[in-house]
Order: structure tokens, then C-alpha cells, then sequence
């Protein structure tokens, strides 16, 4: 059947049809995942240079780069493993995408404590600790919403991969361009030769 095939992880096929994800899915979640990974480290830089007013949890607990790292590292291994659905890029994937919603939760718990320590209305604060303060609860608002973004990708991708390694052959799930294979080994039909034509000239006896 057209758009149907069977991919092997290890000692188990597993089917899937073309209707299951869309193509390129996974590659966008991927991507949205490598954006979300440089942006925290480059938001992460420069919260680091305004914690002398901005306390950050985000920022003291190394968040922003081994998060940014490990949402760089899931995108890549997503993208890789729509590319060529090994057993080996599909497990990478999905452990990866653990890790990054690990960190992204981790995250999210950051910024909402960083937004509660630094509230607008403090007293004995200056015009330029105001605008410093502004600054950083803007960048952690941006990143608090990226950063759920990251949650949900990686909880929806570890959870797509966990399902294709635990399905049994007879459901549908991965999607993979479907290749025709051709047995050279076995040997084709010899078609029948047309009679010559001093047979048909020939007149009977």
C-alpha cells in the first residue's frame, strides 16, 4: 500500500503511515528548540551583567547555559533522528528531550521566583536601578514564555519517541518516506518467444 512501510528499532518493526505526523515536524521543533537554547544563553550573558541589582535564581543556579546547552543538543538529535530513525538517534532523542524538560521546568520555577524578588516598587532605588530592574523582568518574562514553550516541545517529543519504541507492529506511528525494494537475487519470468516466421509459412503435411 502506498504510504505505508515498516521501520525496525532494534528487534521490533513498527508501522507507520504518512497521515500519522506531518513531514517536517520534528525538524521544526527542533528548530524552535536550537532558537530557545541560544537565546538563553545570549539573555543568560547579559542577566549575568545586571546581577549587581537584578538577583537572579535563573542566573546563580547555571541555568541559562547548561539549559541553553541541553535544548541545543535535543533540537539537533530531533532533527537528526526524523533525518535517519535509528534505534540509537530515537533513544538519544528522547533521553535529551527528558533532560531539556527537566531543565526547562527548572526554568520556569526560576524565573517565577526572580519576578516575585524583583518587583517595579522598591524603595531607595534610583532611576538607573529602575531601568536595570525593568530590564531584567523583561528578559525573564521573554524567557519565562520560551522557556514553557521548551517544556511542551520536549514533553511532546520524549513522549512521540517513548510511543514509537513501545508500540507493537501493528499501530501506526513513525513517518518515514517509504522505499520500494527490489530482489535482484530472484530470477525474472522468461516470456514466451513469438513463433518465426518459416513456422507460420510452413504448410501442413
Amino acid at each position: 500500500m502506498q504510504g505505508m512501510g515498516s521501520l525496525r528499532l532494534g528487534s521490533r518493526a513498527v508501522m507507520y503511515t504518512a497521515e500519522t505526523l506531518p513531514k517536517g515536524k520534528n525538524r521544526v521543533m527542533g528548530t524552535i528548540q536550537i532558537m530557545t537554547g541560544f537565546m538563553h544563553i545570549g539573555f543568560g550573558i547579559v542577566l549575568t551583567t545586571l546581577t549587581n541589582v537584578y538577583t537572579s535564581v535563573f542566573v546563580i543556579g547555571e541555568i541559562p547555559f547548561l539549559g541553553g546547552v541541553s535544548f541545543i543538543i535535543s533540537g539537533c538529535l530531533s532533527i537528526g533522528a526524523e533525518k535517519s530513525p535509528t534505534e540509537c538517534a530515537v533513544k538519544g532523542s528522547q533521553t535529551m528531550n527528558v533532560i531539556s524538560a527537566i531543565f526547562a521546568l527548572l526554568g520556569i520555577v526560576a524565573f517565577i521566583v526572580d519576578l516575585n524578588l524583583n518587583g517595579l516598587y522598591h524603595s531607595g532605588f534610583n532611576y538607573y536601578g529602575y531601568l536595570v530592574l525593568l530590564a531584567g523582568n523583561g528578559i525573564s518574562i521573554v524567557l519565562l514564555i520560551f522557556t514553557i514553550l521548551e517544556f511542551c516541545i520536549a514533553v511532546a517529543t520524549a513522549n512521540f519517541w517513548c510511543r514509537a519504541t513501545r508500540l507493537s507492529s501493528n499501530e501506526s506511528m513513525l513517518i518515514v518516506p517509504s522505499t520500494t525494494r527490489v530482489d535482484l537475487a530472484a530470477p525474472s519470468a522468461e516470456m514466451p518467444q513469438p513463433p518465426s516466421y518459416t513456422e507460420l509459412a510452413a504448410p501442413e503435411v
